[in-house]
């Protein structure tokens, strides 16, 4: 009874919105895709119906909201803090935007705890890596790890490591499959093979290729500078669910590809053309008093490609290794407006979000487009690296997709 008293008044305020509710089942996870129970949680239907902020019960991480099919719904969540550091993340939504569901990602804080694992590789590797889901060594002829620096790696079930090298001028990748480590770690042995070859052309002078394998474990394959033709290592032994993931920039412009690694178009011998990404510069002003979140204004000047759809602004407010808050504002919710503002410092568990007084503060903003709609971006589950760092973590998710994205920071005092 005490839980229906608690969500009584919005029920009412749902029963006179049209549409009729659509339950929206909304998680919360880490880099992983894994389940996350917030420190605090909080939902509302508006704000332009002035409703307030309803808390959620913080001892889960998946919870169901009823929704008019039209409504503009709002959501965020404290993470768990991450040594003395706070993290929020929030979003502001249309409930037509979406589908059934809605995966919401922590940037720092990871359900499983980490053990350290090591292990040999055959045939020997000259030089390269090894990587896991958390982390990366060097690998040194036919090892990888030691005693005072070994791999740091989720435990559990269904985890990887993958070895990625060269040997006598060729290029070899390798992996474990799908494995258990333990609490204690443990030692693995991998068989890399040669790979092929992936033709990338590139159209800006910085550019990246990488796989985020299906167990989440992300491998760097090359950085590739300066525009043109550049010869990438492409591993043959990858499977359906493995994501290639390029990206090229100019400036505060940058393009974002992935692709599954059965795409015919990133096959072994393959040329891949990475398009040119457009000029558009994004300007974000913000207004603010020492006890609210700042006001927002946004404006752009040049365009997107026109074959990509607008799918909104992500804001990044940090006063640096304190507090950090993530916010997404979809095209839907945020209209015609000319002002942005949400007031998540209101919501109950939220108050900590605010900055210091006095404190330099960094802002970070991008706006979006892309090939795919939010409703099947935000069911994805998340890549495991933010592919640019205070930029792009909403919509950094482990699906085939081609994404622009142009950025803006500043700083100021708080």
């Amino acid at each position: 009874m005490k839980g229906l008293k608690l969500f009584a008044p919005l029920f009412l305020v749902l029963a006179a919105c049209s549409g009729g509710p659509q339950t929206l089942n909304v998680s919360l996870v880490d880099g992983l895709g894994e389940p996350l129970q917030p420190l605090a949680a909080a939902w509302r239907i508006g704000p332009s119906s002035g409703n307030p902020w309803v808390a959620l019960p913080a001892g889960q991480s998946n919870w169901s909201l009823p929704i008019p099919s039209g409504a503009r719904f709002q959501v965020a969540f404290r993470c768990p803090d991450v040594g003395t550091t706070q993290f929020y993340v929030s979003l502001d939504l249309r409930r037509s935007e979406l589908g059934s569901n809605l995966v919401v990602r922590c940037p720092s804080a990871y359900a499983s705890p980490t053990a350290l694992v090591d292990g040999g590789v055959n045939p020997s590797l000259s030089s390269g890596s090894a990587f896991s889901a958390r982390g990366t060594v060097a690998v040194a002829n036919s090892i990888f790890g030691t005693s005072y620096s070994s791999l740091v790696a989720p435990t559990g079930t269904g985890r990887e490591v993958a070895v990625f090298g060269v040997s006598s001028g060729n290029h070899y990748f390798g992996r474990t499959g799908l494995v258990n480590i333990p609490p204690g770690g443990g030692t693995f042995h991998v068989f890399p093979i040669v790979a092929g070859t992936l033709n990338v052309v590139t159209p800006h002078i910085t550019s990246y290729a990488g796989l985020v394998l299906r167990s989440s474990v992300p491998v760097d394959l090359a950085n590739l500078l300066g525009p043109g033709s550049h010869s990438v290592a492409r591993p043959t032994n990858l499977g359906p669910g493995d994501l290639f993931q390029f990206w090229t920039c100019h400036s505060s412009c940058c393009g974002i590809h992935r692709r599954d690694a059965m795409d015919p178009a990133v096959a072994s011998g393959s040329n891949f053309p990475l398009p040119v990404v457009p000029n558009l510069f994004l300007t974000v002003n913000e207004t603010h008093n020492p006890t609210s979140l700042p006001t927002f204004t946004f404006s752009t000047t040049g365009s997107s490609s026109a074959s990509l759809s607008a799918l909104g602004y992500a804001l990044f407010l940090a006063e640096p290794g304190v507090r950090y808050w993530r916010h997404f504002v979809s095209p839907g919710a945020l209209g015609s407006a000319a002002n942005y503002y949400v007031d998540v410092e209101s919501a109950s568990g939220f108050s900590g979000i605010l900055p210091n007084s006095g404190a330099s503060v960094q802002l970070n903003a991008t706006i979006f487009f892309g090939d795919k709609p939010l409703s099947t971006l935000f069911a994805a589950r998340p890549i495991p690296e933010e592919t640019h760092a205070a930029y792009t973590l909403f919509l950094d998710r482990m699906l085939p997709v081609r994404l622009e994205a142009f950025f803006y920071q500043t700083s100021f005092t708080w």
